[in-house]
């Protein structure tokens, strides 16, 4: 399965390097107020980006791997998924780098991302390509990646809102209970990071059994 693995490191085109390091300029802009929640989402958008785009291809294409080399279907969807702690750990070098280069030089007050907050984004980054895999070895990669991308839309809308709530005067209800919410996830971010880990664990491997079970079904026969 390790040579699955590298297929995936080796096979991944260059121009989705060069795609991300254009998304991660684009989006910075939004994350660099030092505030931690937007590290993490930072991580969570780039190593998805990455991850989705080794699927690029129809599956149908990929199947000819399954043909052609001595590995089992079981194999081939566990290299998917184990894949994805490569590109995360990748993408948190990235990310941790920058945060570092902002802490450093910007003027704005940041701190790097903490054990628990890396966690955190790693759990919610299985939870999305765990509903990605599913529903692209059954569907494609088209419907997958459009159903599967709307989670990071809405969480980047619903802190949009928030931010603008909290810069509202008038809403000091919603400020408040915002604010307390907020320190209730610094004061207990180990409790948070157990808790995605846990969820993320049970959909990864619920997940996993169904893939396993779509591409089981999955007709190869390319004669």
């Amino acid at each position: 399965m390790n040579a699955l693995i590298r297929k995936e490191l080796y096979t991944q085109k260059v121009s989705v390097y060069f795609l991300a390091a254009l998304f991660f300029i684009a989006f910075t802009n939004f994350f660099t107020d030092g505030q931690p929640v937007r590290h993490v989402l930072l991580l969570i958008f780039v190593a998805y980006f990455i991850a989705i785009s080794t699927s690029n291809k129809a599956f149908e294409k990929e199947s000819v791997l399954i043909n052609s080399l001595p590995v089992t279907r079981k194999q081939f969807v566990l290299a998917k998924y184990a894949a994805g702690f490569m590109w995360f750990g990748l993408s948190a070098v990235v990310v941790l780098v920058y945060i570092f280069m902002f802490d450093t030089f910007a003027p704005l007050p940041t701190r790097m991302m903490t054990v628990a907050e890396l966690l955190i984004a790693l759990g919610f980054f299985f939870i999305i390509i765990s509903l990605f895999y599913p529903l692209h070895f059954k569907a494609g990669y088209v419907l997958a990646t459009s159903l599967t991308i709307i989670l990071p839309l809405l969480s980047m809308m619903s802190f949009r809102i928030i931010l603008n709530i909290m810069e509202n005067p008038r809403m000091v209800a919603e400020q408040t209970f915002f604010l307390q919410t907020a320190d209730l996830i610094t004061t207990n971010q180990w409790t948070i990071a157990l808790s995605v880990l846990l969820i993320s664990a049970l959909l990864t491997w619920l997940s996993i059994l169904l893939s396993i079970r779509i591409v089981h079904k999955t007709d190869f026969d390319h004669a």
